[in-house]
């Protein structure tokens, strides 16, 4: 195979690049299960198509009505193994032996378009000490501009080598023998998991949330819990082995709790680095202010060969906490690498002086 030097591809080119890649893994794979056990080869490719077809058309459905490309993995998970589902059943085939190779299939796939993910900067991380950067060309194609530059961590990536993880370990389940049934299972509460200890970690602003849960996690609680029913309703095997999955994910969704008043949550991160913006391109005046949605409040000088920054907030004040995180993320956002000084200061206000 030859492989073309991502350089010489646009940023929508390597994301479909990667994801006819996926395409293709995820279809031999499931292919080669298929004969594995035994299952009819034309019947697996029926799926594959339809399958296909069913993404093309949800993500055609989906622009037409958002007015914008917009891939919800959720939605196609659901939409493609329901319609495979329903294919199998007026076919007659066996339909929990072919959903597992589907199920591993789609893990396959998956690793493909996560990679496109990375490289083309959507679905991406949260400011970090380490991680990735994007250019300008990243945000022509629609990655913000606040946070050209800034370190990201490479979430797309966590999330392609834990659904490696679970393809790797549904083939196994397939090639071992196990009823049918057993690789959807695995695949569907394994990812539920994976997604939701993932979100906290993801850095894209435009995505709804409810009672502190995205809803990438509402979607993981809900269907961890469906193959759990699935599984003492003896519908799946395993039994009360998924219900595992379901709790821990219903307790760590209990447990979950917004840090105070969404001031880390993404689009307040992606609210500063925009200010941070405005405040660096202002005139010549020798401090600005900013102020944010949540009432935090930015402000910018520079004096003897150092930049000065102060954070503050109204009404209330900034915990001790709070404000050394702010203090780190304006960093990150603006001074890679750089050891600023953090000096608290009066009515919950911080200061950061970096030299240079």
């Amino acid at each position: 195979m030859v492989v073309v030097p991502a350089e010489r591809l646009s940023v929508g080119g390597r994301f479909r690049a990667c994801g006819l890649a996926g395409l293709a893994a995820a279809s031999a794979l499931s292919l080669g299960l298929s004969a594995a056990r035994d299952l009819s080869l034309l019947t697996q490719g029926a799926v594959i198509v339809t399958a296909c077809a069913v993404f093309v058309a949800l993500a055609l459905v989906t622009k037409a009505v958002v007015g914008r490309e917009q891939l919800v993995y959720y939605h196609h998970e659901v939409a493609v193994l329901s319609a495979c589902g329903g294919l199998l059943v007026v076919l007659g085939a066996p339909v929990l032996a072919h959903l597992d190779v589907t199920a591993a299939g789609l893990g396959a796939f998956l690793v493909g378009g996560r990679t496109g993910c990375l490289l083309a900067g959507c679905c991406h991380g949260r400011p970090a000490r380490r991680g990735v950067r994007y250019g300008p060309e990243h945000a022509a194609a629609g990655f913000p501009g606040c946070l050209v530059g800034v370190r990201l961590l490479p979430v797309q990536a966590l999330e392609a080598v834990g659904e490696a993880a679970l393809a790797a370990a549904g083939s196994t389940l397939v090639a071992a023998g196990e009823p049918a049934g057993s690789a959807l299972g695995l695949y569907v509460s394994g990812y539920a998991v994976l997604r939701f200890a993932l979100e906290p970690l993801r850095g894209d602003a435009a995505r709804p949330y409810h009672a502190g849960l995205s809803a990438a996690q509402w979607w993981s609680l809900g269907l961890a819990a469906t193959v759990a029913a699935a599984g003492v309703a003896g519908l799946l095997p395993g039994g009360a082995v998924h219900v595992g999955p379901a709790l821990a994910i219903a307790l760590a969704a209990v447990a979950v709790r917004r840090r105070h008043d969404d001031l880390f949550a993404a689009r307040h991160v992606c609210e500063l680095a925009e200010g941070l913006q405005r405040v660096d391109r202002r005139g010549s005046r020798p401090v600005t202010v900013f102020e944010t949605s949540l009432g935090v409040r930015l402000s910018r000088g520079r004096d003897a060969g150092c930049e000065h920054y102060t954070l503050s907030r109204r009404p209330g004040a900034l915990s001790g906490s709070e404000g050394a995180a702010l203090a780190r993320l304006v960093l990150r956002l603006r001074h890679d690498g750089a050891e600023g000084r953090i000096v608290p200061g009066v009515a919950g206000a911080v200061h950061v002086v970096v030299r240079g």
